[in-house]
Formats: C-alpha cells, sequence, structure tokens
C-alpha cells in the first residue's frame, strides 16, 4: 500500500523547514517497515527564503512544482492528479503529521482496504509547538456537519484515491474546500473510520490563516450547508450568525 502526502505552499518561512523535517522522517520510518509514502510539493513562487528551504529537501521529495496556483485547493487538486498512492492527504506547511499516529493508520488499512477516509485526533500546538490542547474525534455525519457542527478533523485525515476519482476533486472555495469535500464524501456514502488516537498537530495562531480569517470560514461553511440542506431552524445557522455578529462587534485588532 502506498501513501501520498501533496504539499501546499506559499511564503510559510518560519514553519515549512519543520514540516518537511516531519514528512521526512516519516518517510524514512515508513521505507523501514516497507509502506510506501511519497512527499509532492506545490509551491506558488514563494519568497526566497522559502525556496531555499525547499531546495535544501527537494532530493528528499518526490516530486516539487514551483509554479503560481489560483490558491490552496488548486495546489491540492494538483497534487491529486499527480500522487499515485492508494490514500493520500495535504499537509499545509505549518502543520505536522503524528509518525506514531500515521504508523497506526497504516497497520489499520493494511487490513481494512474498503476504508474511503480515515481520521483521528489532532494536537493544536502554538508557533513554538507548545500543545495549546488536544480534540479527541467524534463520529461524521452529514447531519452533524450540516445542521449542529461543521469541524472536521483536517490535516490527518487520509482519502481513498480511487474513491475520491469518482466523486471529483476540491471545490474552488478559499477557507472551506476541506469542508465541503467532506461532506460530499459522506453524501456518497463513503465508508468511514474513526481512530481513537492522535493523528496530526495543528499549529494555531493569530495570523494562521483559521485564526485570521474566521469571517470567511464562517461565510463559507455558510453557504456550503445550506447548498448541503442545512435549513433557517437549524442550530449552525443561528450560531453561525452570532459568531458573525461577535467578530463584527468586537473584531480583532
Amino acid at each position: 500500500m502506498k501513501f501520498s502526502v501533496i504539499v501546499p505552499s506559499f511564503n510559510q518561512e518560519n514553519f515549512i523547514e519543520r514540516t518537511l523535517e516531519n514528512l521526512v522522517e516519516i518517510k524514512k520510518k515508513a521505507f523501514s517497515k516497507n509502506i510506501a509514502f511519497e512527499i509532492l510539493l506545490f509551491d506558488s513562487e514563494s519568497n526566497h527564503h522559502v525556496l531555499t528551504i525547499i531546495e535544501k529537501y527537494k532530493n528528499s521529495l518526490d516530486y516539487v512544482e514551483i509554479k503560481k496556483d489560483l490558491g490552496q485547493y488548486d495546489a491540492i487538486n494538483k497534487g491529486i492528479l499527480k500522487s499515485s498512492g492508494d490514500y493520500w492527504t495535504w499537509l499545509n506547511t505549518d502543520d505536522l503529521l503524528e509518525t506514531e499516529g500515521f504508523l497506526k493508520v497504516a497497520e489499520i488499512l493494511a487490513t481494512s482496504p474498503h476504508i474511503d477516509y480515515i481520521y483521528g485526533g489532532v494536537t493544536y500546538i502554538d508557533e513554538n509547538e507548545r500543545i495549546i490542547k488536544s480534540v479527541k474525534p467524534w463520529d461524521l455525519t452529514l447531519d452533524l456537519l450540516i445542521t449542529k457542527q461543521p469541524a472536521i478533523f483536517q490535516p490527518g485525515s487520509w482519502f481513498k484515491k480511487s474513491f475520491t476519482d469518482e466523486i471529483g476533486r476540491l471545490s474552488s472555495y478559499s477557507c472551506c474546500f476541506d469542508y465541503e469535500f467532506v461532506l460530499r464524501l459522506l453524501r456518497n456514502k463513503a465508508v468511514l473510520y474513526r481512530c481513537d488516537f492522535p493523528v496530526s498537530k495543528f499549529r494555531y495562531y493569530a495570523y494562521s490563516k483559521t485564526g485570521s480569517r474566521t469571517v470567511q470560514f464562517i461565510k463559507e461553511q455558510l453557504i456550503i450547508s445550506k447548498n448541503y440542506g442545512r435549513k433557517w431552524y437549524n442550530y449552525l445557522t443561528y450560531f453561525s450568525k452570532l459568531r458573525l455578529m461577535k467578530h463584527f462587534l468586537f473584531p480583532r485588532t
């Protein structure tokens, strides 16, 4: 069985080296256990510092493309087309995968290749990799994600390529393309598996995409969930609009 990690990259000079170091370490560990693991990096013409770091790790990566893209979703879509693994994921250049978590995932999929989507817990870390909190995974259902809670577990999700090839690639949202993609998986009856252990480390900080673009995330979640059947009386409708009101009344400085 083979695993593909797609790395969308753009101007993350503070963290990209740690992310690439993490992936190369996992690749070596996987190789020692006869697990095929490829790393595909797509950089949207980052600054010189980032390109220098990419060059440093280039020989350890399986594919590198330095070319302007249309956004994060576009870079990942390029990777999906280029990837050759049975399962794939993407990892942003400020996040990390848990080595032992990945190896456990590989063990599960080796004996259960019918799984279409596998995910697990996420550990939130700050700029210095200090743990902020650990989030245990819960069962994801279409109804839950559309009407109550739009939270999913990415990074650390792995998708079966033969299944995702049938449902198409990521949609062109700037923030919530992953949320829409998981909804599409569920709507198409994907076989899910929830891991009871951490599989990734998500770096959360003030100027991160998640930390700095909350309003855009909420707006896209409302659009997407409505497209999938959310009603005006669902809990998610009121909760999201209250969050928007809070950010307009008390904007972050």
